[in-house]
């Protein structure tokens, strides 16, 4: 392979070529200085975000000559000066120290423009987009997963990330008005050797760091499949979760919303300091830190889509009247404590008096396991009927029963005031009898457990589903969130009260990774209708524990419309007393 600094003419006049060819071959942007914004122009710009741009892009960056631009070299100097030519044919402003760059370290350079916002009550506020564009070059033993020596073009890590960056920056451009606040646009190098660019900026910021609001960074956004994308940070800021699923309802991306705290990539160092952020990323693959990271392999459809997602996103955010703080709770979040709160087991009111287990028959006994009663209450439903723990549950209402969730779906779910169950006692050896259990309080009217979180605001997240209850039949999911009810915004302390007095059916809109649907749930046991693609079934609900002493609470932005036992802030309400 020819090393960049021993190029020969040839081999220079063909990159050169291309860069020439690309900055001159494109319509050039134009420094935005305001003036009316109106959704036209909007999309017109958004649609200037294609793949062919995109490739354009990719071609130069990931091209063999810039011999994987890993920091300090002259391939990476050579994107670096290709991302500033770019930024000035669009008609970006200069916002580094010395004019596009900061430099720092060993020969590095963050590259940085701006749009200055439209507002002058919000343009010395700031939204940082942002992605790295340095890679491993000929890569180390400690850097590469394959053998060293090859140039390591890095086409998705994370030349996918920067030509998105250079796309965003020039759609911005070409908008009738800017945004109201303003907009950083940042280069980082060195990421590869340990985040030093995005460290770099933190320590000494080229803008006021106290009035950055948020930085959104894309890192391998090259690879998508099966439509699915890595969100992290979202719990940073009350409401961001909302906006991006918003903005998705343009493109249906199946969005994976992490609990993580990612710490190996740029947005990092801006999320040790308190300041909220985003990470997008189509996962890792065979290609990752390897010679074979190359264009071919991108997917380019997917790109333009994400690029687009984020310009659209982003320009929300730009927009919004205010935006919240970070969330000091989200140091504390993980994934572990996402799957602790969706896997406790669920507290689900009882009607009968009893708790009962699945019980496998002894020895060679062929017979399906059965339900045995572990524990009666006093004085409950079950007591009165002479139900004595120990015995075996074999129906309801002539209906065979193996499992809880069946026992609980046949007792919370019916509108009888009792039902007849055919028991064995003294576990199993006396032949079977029939006792009549009169109910206690009325059905479950969805059959769902919730929680109030604070960093989707005006929602609730659905924890658990009752099995064969409206909900379930609806498919709605733990971990989806409910956002309106009749086409009222969910007042987290007040949604047990907006469904008692919702007579069913009931409309809502529930947000299933991203994806908002809008269903229109009737009465138990009829089919629930979609009033937009997604959701089919029938629906069910009911508050959850919340976890410790986490309190879960709201903001909300958006130009599109589409921890268990109870601590100190949580509390359970049976169903009694909910809308189940």
């Amino acid at each position: 392979m020819i090393r960049f600094s021993k190029m020969g003419a040839r081999e220079a006049l063909l990159f050169w070529g291309l860069l020439i060819f690309f900055l001159f071959g494109v319509p050039a942007g134009r420094t935005v200085q305001g003036g009316g914004s109106n959704d036209a122009g909007f999309v017109a710009a958004l649609h200037s975000i294609t793949r062919d741009e995109l490739l354009n892009h990719e071609a130069i960056l990931a091209s063999d000559e810039l011999e994987g631009r890993e920091a300090g070299t002259p391939g990476n100097a050579m994107a670096a000066q290709y991302i500033v030519s770019t930024l000035e044919h669009c008609g970006l402003r200069p916002a580094g120290t010395n004019g596009f760059y900061q430099p720092f370290g060993e020969g590095f350079h963050n590259v940085i423009g701006e749009i200055v916002g439209s507002d002058p009550s919000r343009r010395n506020e700031y939204i940082i987009l942002g992605a790295h564009y340095d890679h491993v070059g000929y890569g180390t033993r400690r850097n590469v997963r394959d053998q060293p020596g090859q140039v390591h073009n890095g086409a998705d890590d994370n030349a996918s990330g920067t030509s998105a960056l250079l796309e965003i920056a020039q759609a911005y451009t070409l908008l009738p008005q800017s945004p109201r606040r303003t907009l950083l646009f940042v280069f980082f190098d060195a990421e590869e050797k340990g985040l030093l660019g995005s460290k770099h900026w933190v320590a000494h910021p080229t803008r006021p760091i106290e009035q950055l609001k948020l930085m959104i960074n894309m890192d391998m956004i090259g690879r998508l499949r099966m439509d699915r994308v890595e969100m992290y940070g979202w719990r940073s800021a009350p409401g961001l979760r909302l906006v991006v699923s918003r903005a998705n309802r343009s493109y249906g991306f199946d969005v994976e919303f992490s609990w993580m705290n990612r710490s190996d990539s740029d947005h990092a160092p801006f999320f040790w300091r308190s300041i909220p952020v985003l990470l997008l990323h189509t996962g890792l693959h065979e290609d990752y830190h390897k010679a074979t990271d190359d264009v071919d392999k991108l997917n380019l459809e997917g790109m333009e889509q994400i690029t687009r997602w984020v310009f659209q996103m982003s320009y929300e955010l730009a927009n919004a009247d205010d935006l919240p703080a970070f969330r000091s709770g989200v140091t504390e979040e993980s994934e572990t404590r996402r799957r602790e709160i969706l896997e406790a087991p669920p507290n689900w009111r009882n009607r009968v008096g009893v708790s009962v287990e699945r019980y496998p028959l002894p020895g060679n006994d062929t017979r399906p396991a059965v339900l045995r009663v572990s524990k009666v209450l006093f004085n409950s439903p079950a007591a009165k009927a002479g139900i004595e723990p120990g015995d075996w549950i074999l129906a309801v209402n002539d209906r065979p029963i193996t499992e809880v969730e069946d026992f609980l779906s046949a007792t919370l779910l019916t509108s009888d005031q009792e039902i007849r169950l055919t028991l064995r006692s003294n576990n199993g050896e006396a032949p079977p009898v029939e006792k009549t259990v009169v109910l206690d309080g009325p059905p479950i009217k969805l059959g769902v457990q919730w929680m109030k979180d604070e960093a989707v605001p005006n929602a609730v997240m659905i924890t658990h589903v009752l099995k064969g209850a409206p909900a379930d039949g609806a498919g709605l999911e733990p971990g989806d969130y409910i956002y309106s009810v009749n086409g009222q915004p969910v007042d987290p302390d007040r949604f047990e009260e907006m469904i008692q007095q919702t007579a069913l059916p009931v409309t809502l809109e529930v947000d299933h990774r991203g994806r908002i649907r809008v269903i229109e749930v009737p009465p138990a046991g009829t089919k629930t209708t979609s009033l937009m693609p997604g959701l089919d079934g029938t629906l069910g609900l009911r508050r959850a524990e919340s976890a410790g002493s986490h309190s879960f609470s709201n903001w909300r932005v958006g130009r599109f419309a589409t921890p268990h036992p109870a601590g100190k802030n949580g509390f359970v309400l049976d169903a009694a007393y909910c809308a189940s």
